[in-house]
């Protein structure tokens, strides 16, 4: 939303105004929201970023937890992933010049597809690009590798609402309280309910409200 924000305002090739840090990049987008009649609230601490993972097998027998450690082994990765990956700056490229990681290939087998996965857990590939609120790693024996340098920016939740229509103290209130609470391991464990228990989404989101005490 930030960028959005800021390439409506300042051109398809303004400089980037997002950053790794939600509270930085929200503080930076407000006045580019103000102009355009719209309010934006507290982030949450929950992320659905773009994430790297391996098997668990692996990461528990290599002791390697964080994308540094997988780099620091010096071998190169086979990366499953959409195509676009091999150009993206925050995929295969930012992994080399963040991590100094050698992704000597990238399988195009989708984002988080069933096919990426399935090719880390046949070791035809040794890691997979995944959203970090997939709920289905841990049942499927992966688990995601910490982006310890920061390489994504700050995708958090964040509420952005119309000044006029919604910008009132009680909406504010409604989505900080929720935003204060909601991390990005809930939204894993909350999407594993719908996707693998198959539970309906508004059942299973009534459900962590009143466990949080927020109805």
């Amino acid at each position: 939303m930030a960028e959005y924000l800021n390439r409506a305002a300042n051109g398809p090739d303004a400089a980037v105004l997002a950053t790794n840090d939600a509270a930085t990049t929200v503080e930076k987008m407000q006045p580019l929201a103000r102009a355009r009649g719209l309010t934006v609230l507290e982030p949450s601490k929950a992320a659905d970023q773009n994430g790297f993972a391996v098997t668990k097998e692996f990461s528990t027998t290599k002791t390697v937890t964080t994308l540094s450690q997988l780099a620091a082994r010096g071998t190169a990765v086979r990366l499953a992933a959409v195509v676009e990956c091999a150009d993206r700056p925050f995929c295969a490229p930012g992994l080399e010049k963040t991590y100094g990681l050698d992704v000597g290939e990238v399988l195009p087998l989708g984002f988080g597809s069933p096919q990426a996965k399935q090719a880390v857990l046949t070791g035809k590939a040794d890691l997979v690009l995944v959203g970090t609120t997939d709920g289905t790693l841990d049942a499927q024996g992966l688990v995601l590798l910490e982006d310890d340098k920061g390489l994504q920016l700050a995708d958090n939740l964040v509420p952005v609402v119309n000044t006029g229509s919604a910008g009132g103290a009680k909406v504010a209130g409604a989505l900080d309280g929720l935003s204060a609470v909601l991390t990005t391991e809930d939204l894993a464990r909350l999407n594993a309910e719908v996707d693998g228990e198959r539970r309906k989404p508004a059942d299973v989101a009534t459900e962590y409200l009143r466990t949080e005490g927020l109805l």
